[in-house]
């Protein structure tokens, strides 16, 4: 299968050339929606995807994901309900006429109108981690990290849950009294751990999340924590928090779907709090997503 896929966030794009299910040749940029014009996002499209080279063909289709398919894209592609079968999860969407030669998609996102979540980008790495994993379980962490359900025997994805880890840990570092002042920070697995075992102390004996926060400046200030460790202490609690919210625990097993980064993190909470988990590569589940829409679609 030939096509290429472009994954449009807020912040960045990215283009991949794919042939025959493999990625040949991939262009990335910080030219995100979320800073640009709407009125330029067409040439913006064509002008990045010449920078494929020969890997550009007018004759494969394209396929445009994530928040390009918002209502500050270039289209509003809307939103699939849950619950949502495994087939619609591969559904193209709608088509984009007179923008490329190329025959052009637009993904919408999924969403939980139950429970007001929404989501663009993740369903992607979703349809690719159902064919990699048998868990029934998905957790596609980052930023925003999208808890997904699914009920296999049904072919459904039946919930959602965002997280917001990754922000409020951006945030708090670097717009807040919590990181303040603080020297340039080393990793560190023992204050990792040790953050995730407040956070297990949060769910179950009922100490405010809110307390803690703010109580990781307390324990630098006084000793208790060295200060170039306050962010993985941080980072430690807010990811133990999430892993204990979200695990169905006992002997589920969660699929983590992240970058190299971040999933090692998730590893050592899970690790620590006796939760089961699969490690899946973003890019990964992405590929392998991409290439089951385009085999459903033909």
């Amino acid at each position: 299968m030939n096509y290429i896929a472009v994954d449009w966030g807020t912040s960045n794009f990215r283009a991949l050339s794919v042939r025959d299910g493999v990625v040949i040749k991939s262009v990335q940029d910080s030219c995100g929606v979320g800073k640009c014009q709407r009125s330029a996002l067409p040439e913006i499209l064509k002008q990045q995807l010449h920078r494929l080279e020969d890997a550009y063909d007018e004759q494969i289709p394209v396929l445009l994901c994530g928040m390009i398919g918002s209502n500050i894209g270039i289209a509003d592609a809307g939103y699939l309900d849950m619950p949502l079968s495994f087939s619609q999860l591969l559904g193209k969407g709608m088509e984009l006429p007179d923008i490329l030669p190329n025959p052009l998609t637009l993904r919408p996102g999924i969403c939980d109108k139950r429970v007001n979540e929404i989501c663009r980008g993740e369903e992607m790495q979703l349809a690719g981690a159902l064919t990699l994993s048998d868990a029934a379980t998905f957790a596609a962490v980052g930023t925003h990290s999208k808890w997904l359900k699914v009920e296999r025997s049904q072919q459904q994805v039946t919930g959602m849950q965002t997280l917001m880890t990754g922000e409020l840990y951006h945030l708090l570092l670097n717009h807040s009294v919590v990181g303040k002042g603080l020297p340039e920070q080393v990793h560190s697995p023992a204050a990792f751990q040790a953050g995730v075992e407040t956070a297990l102390s949060v769910v179950h004996e009922k100490v405010e999340l809110v307390t803690e926060l703010f109580r990781c400046r307390g324990r630098y200030i006084l000793g208790a924590l060295a200060q170039e460790e306050a962010a993985s202490w941080l980072s430690g609690l807010l990811i133990g928090y999430e892993v204990a919210c979200g695990h169905p625990g006992g002997d589920k097993t969660v699929c983590f779907i992240g970058s190299e980064m971040l999933l090692p993190r998730y590893q050592q909470a899970c690790e620590v709090l006796h939760h089961r988990y699969e490690l899946l590569a973003a890019e990964d589940a992405i590929i392998a997503g991409l290439n089951e829409v385009f085999s459903y679609g033909g």
